[in-house]
């Protein structure tokens, strides 16, 4: 058996998990992050939803997220934004800080929600994005050239345009202009053409292609491969050839925003002298009091136990396997906290406007991050639950989950900081 010893516990490599771990390192503390794998971010959309539609008319786009969050405390006080509101803003500037930091400053869109086209002509409001999807008044181009790949499966620039055309309240005036590529590869997935794409002849291969379609006026959307790596800057050297705008819309993973965001962030952590360990199946903990003393895990054919003076759980909801369920039960599989869950798990409709009732499960917590109990008393003094672990949001209908991973990984951070040595 092997025993480590650490100030900080981050158990979970997603983006609550990663944040806490780079604002805890900020304090001096000894930080380990340790998952079983790495996490949802390299497959989700790079950017950061904050919140996307009204409270009082759930079919229209909120244009203030902030202001609509800080309503949650009259009309749902159990929202996990309620724990982290003291902080919100404060983990928002930091994360575009440490985003600006390694060359993809994240931007906003002066407080509203950014419309990003989708791959299915449709709009996505998200909060932060990174500057290749950034896309500020569409409307005002005079062309739209959509970019696609015959060789690539998955993204389809037919019924993207399509459907921009019937519902992208664009201008009669906007010509859109599908162009299918060919590439000197026979077989393309998202991370290969990403890799072609960093090759000079990549490159070359679509200006060529593209180029006669360039007018004045033009915007050229990719689908999101435009390169896996953080320094080398594709939709630049793109739009530099092109001599107009290029950016990618946001698809179905994999897509590599997401992957270069967590890039981004290991990178981060490394320069910042935090230990990574991926490949731990955690499985159980030892408990004294309300404190946990150590967790076990299992990796390589060995059992570890870390014992830490502040454990972080971000270990995800159901899909990344942090909570457990049963019929009619659903358990947290580390600690054994208690989850809240509601009497009806799903709506009968698969695409209810209304969402799931599992989507709210997860562990209920008070202003400091630490679990509670049935009757509102904290189970164990020294954890803290981050991202889709806590209780209390729906976000596929919210469009919050990443905004709560910031917000939440950024406050255990801090109060793991504070912890005294």
């Amino acid at each position: 058996m092997m025993n480590k010893k650490t100030d900080v516990l981050i158990i979970g490599a997603g983006l609550s998990g990663l944040l806490a771990a780079a604002k805890a390192v900020e304090s001096g503390k000894g930080v380990t992050v340790a998952a079983k794998g790495m996490g949802s971010l390299s497959l989700s959309s790079g950017c950061i939803d904050l919140w996307g539609y009204d409270i009082d008319d759930p079919q229209r786009v909120c244009q203030n997220p902030l202001a609509q969050i800080a309503r949650l405390n009259e009309v749902n006080p159990e929202h996990p934004y309620t724990k982290v509101a003291d902080v919100l803003e404060e983990s928002l500037r930091y994360f575009q800080g440490l985003t600006e930091r390694y060359g993809c400053p994240y931007r906003d869109n002066g407080g509203a929600n950014w419309l990003l086209p989708t791959a299915l002509g449709t709009f996505r409001p998200s909060f932060l994005a990174p500057p290749s999807m950034a896309l500020r008044d569409l409307d005002k181009a005079k062309r739209i050239v959509i970019v696609g790949y015959e060789e690539l499966k998955d993204f389809y620039p037919e019924v993207m345009a399509s459907n921009l055309a019937r519902n992208g309240n664009l201008p009669e005036s906007v010509k859109l202009t599908v162009v299918k590529l060919r590439s000197a590869w026979k077989k393309l997935y998202a991370t290969t053409l990403a890799h072609r794409l960093e090759q000079a002849e990549g490159i070359r291969e679509a200006v060529e292609q593209i180029k006669a379609h360039i007018v004045d006026g033009t915007v050229v959307l990719f689908p999101p491969v435009l390169g896996e790596r953080l320094d080398i800057d594709v939709t630049g050297q793109l739009a530099k050839a092109l001599g107009a705008p290029v950016y990618e819309v946001a698809n179905i993973p994999p897509a590599l925003p997401g992957q270069r965001l967590q890039q981004l962030l290991l990178k981060h952590l490394r320069n910042a002298g935090v230990d990574v360990i991926i490949g731990c199946t955690f499985t159980g903990a030892k408990v004294e009091g309300n404190r946990c003393l150590q967790v076990t895990a299992e990796g390589a054919g060995k059992t570890f136990t870390f014992s830490a003076k502040t454990y972080i759980l971000a270990t995800g909801a159901f899909v990344g396997g942090g909570l457990d369920s049963r019929i009619g039960e659903a358990r947290e599989v580390i600690f054994n906290l208690p989850v809240r869950t509601a009497e009806k798990w799903a709506s009968g409709e698969f695409l209810s406007m209304n969402g799931h009732g599992f989507n709210r499960f997860g562990i209920a917590v008070n202003d400091r991050l630490q679990p509670l109990d049935r009757e509102g008393r904290v189970c164990l003094e020294n954890v803290r639950i981050t991202g889709a672990n806590l209780a209390g949001a729906n976000g596929p209908i919210e469009k919050c989950g990443n905004g709560i991973a910031v917000a939440s990984g950024y406050k255990a951070g801090k109060l793991a900081g504070e912890v005294a040595q």
